[in-house]
């Protein structure tokens, strides 16, 4: 598929975001309508809902709700039906903050109950009331806007922090429910984000906007448009993999309060072509990264050890560059990425693969020696690079073991578990270099069947769905994503359950 595909794959889809007049819900609705999406935008000023209805165009419409009256969101379900056609993406981003400062024993009762009916009643109403439809209809997506307050809790904002916790819960509770009627559910958890209500505070001296940005690894808030980027991206229907996923949108909020540490050279990253390096390229997933890749107006270089299968991932895939390289020696892997680095004037992102198949899929006996040190190599040698040039990204494959017991290999889920803080410790080493790193946690792709039967999805994970999320974290549009790790298990890692088909899961 290519990039013009891609972005008018969602032609013909209905798309309802609650919240959607302002901040990042209108972000969304016009990232979705450029998309090719219908897309019905509901909020509580019904006035200003109507205008930004208009200005997307003839196409689309708009609702005025309150999300803390259910009838009023069954209505607006049905709505959104008999106006355009059905329903394939929810986003529920609607949602109010304490913004009074008062700690729970000084805050009205009314007060925590009226952030609780709108942020986490009025999100699972529409959320039940959406799958009932899509449910008919062979399935959709279901994204909810939680916060990164649901991960981390914040003094004085006791209702908001709680509420959104209670939507990351239902999102997994959701994601395991539904997922058999082919509905994938995912939460996207923003940090501080330059809507209109933050600008309002800043105009107000409640929100000191350097100080924020102090805190951050990024050294920046949000820009509404980059968290639509992160909903459009888990309700694109090529995203067949990630069900009850949160994605941290935060800017490496999460991982201390603090800044860009020691010295910082960030800057943007020029115009031009990128370059993307493909480390561990022969394994499945590497190959299926290297394919994504070159779909791209991109140059991909791919680096691996058999220089027979190097010669012919570079005939068999356009636009790659293929290097034979021992990636366990780490001063030939340092000088092949120097010379890369040279040749095209640029890395602009790698994607670590080194010993990612062996162990998502378990199989591997010497996981801490090739995986974990694989990952430490990879960033001492493309690490000096990205500093020097001051912007860039890594991306750490790595499997769901190092956050959940699956399968018997201790050493595998150990190297998993290690690679996994080593990412979040780059993220805050480099971010004061413009230097992005992610991780992405896979689910096994040659499962087993008993394995599958414990998948919400009921089916294996992809190397194609790895790829496309890694080919996301590694793009611009990724770029307020630092220390996170994303899931791509089908569900797996957030089922409680021995097999989905137990009662209250379909089969």
């Amino acid at each position: 598929m290519t990039r013009a595909e891609r972005q008018a794959e969602l032609s013909g889809f209905v798309v309802l975001i609650t919240g959607a007049a302002a901040g990042i819900g209108w972000a969304a609705a016009r990232r979705f309508a450029a998309q090719g999406a219908r897309v019905l935008i509901a909020d509580i000023d019904a006035d200003k809902a109507a205008s930004r209805a208009r200005e997307l165009g003839a196409a689309h419409a708009s609702f005025g709700v309150d999300m803390a009256q259910p009838e009023q969101v069954a209505e607006m379900v049905r709505a959104c039906v008999s106006r355009l056609g059905g329903l394939d993406v929810l986003v529920n981003n609607a949602g109010r903050t304490d913004t009074d400062g008062l700690g729970v024993v000084d805050q009205p009762v009314s007060t925590f109950e009226n952030l609780v009916a709108v942020n986490l009643r009025g999100s699972l109403n529409a959320a039940e009331q959406a799958a009932a439809v899509m449910r008919r209809s062979g399935g959709g997506a279901i994204v909810n806007v939680a916060s990164g307050a649901a991960l981390r809790p914040v003094p004085f904002r006791n209702g908001y922090s709680a509420s959104k916790a209670g939507v990351l819960a239902m999102t997994r509770h959701h994601a395991c429910a539904w997922a058999r009627d082919g509905i994938r559910v995912n939460a996207v958890a923003p940090g501080y984000t330059r809507t209109e209500l933050v600008e309002a505070l800043i105009g107000r001296g409640r929100i000191d906007p350097a100080a924020v940005a102090r805190r951050i690894p990024l050294g920046r808030m949000a820009a509404p448009e980059e968290i639509a980027a992160a909903i459009a991206f888990l309700a694109s229907p090529r995203i067949s993999s990630i069900t009850g996923a949160t994605f941290l949108v935060d800017g490496g909020s999460l991982l201390g309060s603090f800044g860009p540490t020691g010295e910082t050279n960030s800057r943007a990253a020029p115009a031009g072509k990128p370059a993307y390096v493909v480390i561990g390229a022969c394994g499945p997933i590497g190959r299926a990264m290297v394919e994504r890749l070159s779909a791209e107006d991109a140059t991909v270089v791919a680096l691996d050890a058999d220089g027979r299968q190097m010669a012919a991932l570079a005939a068999e895939v356009a636009e790659c560059h293929a290097l034979p390289v021992d990636i366990l020696d780490e001063y030939a892997m340092a000088q092949a990425l120097a010379n890369v680095a040279r040749r095209f004037g640029r890395i602009d992102g790698v994607a670590n693969a080194v010993g990612a198949d062996a162990v998502i899929s378990g199989k591997s006996d010497e996981a801490l020696a090739d995986h974990l040190t694989g990952a430490v190599r990879v960033a001492r040698t493309a690490g000096p690079i990205l500093r020097q040039q001051g912007f860039g990204t890594l991306v750490n494959l790595t499997s769901i073991g190092g956050e959940v017991a699956f399968g018997d290999n201790v050493e595998a889920a150990a190297s998993a578990g290690a690679v996994t803080m080593l990412t979040r410790t780059l993220a805050c080493e480099w971010s004061g270099h413009g230097i992005r790193v992610n991780a992405i946690a896979a689910g096994p792709i040659d499962a087993t069947a008993h394995a599958v039967r414990r998948m919400p999805l009921g089916r294996a994970v992809s190397a194609q769905d790895i790829a496309e999320t890694a080919a996301f974290l590694l793009s611009a549009e990724a770029g307020y994503v630092t220390g996170s790790v994303i899931t791509v298990d089908g569900g797996l890692s957030v089922h409680a359950g021995p097999d989905c088909s137990v009662a209250g899961y379909a089969t």
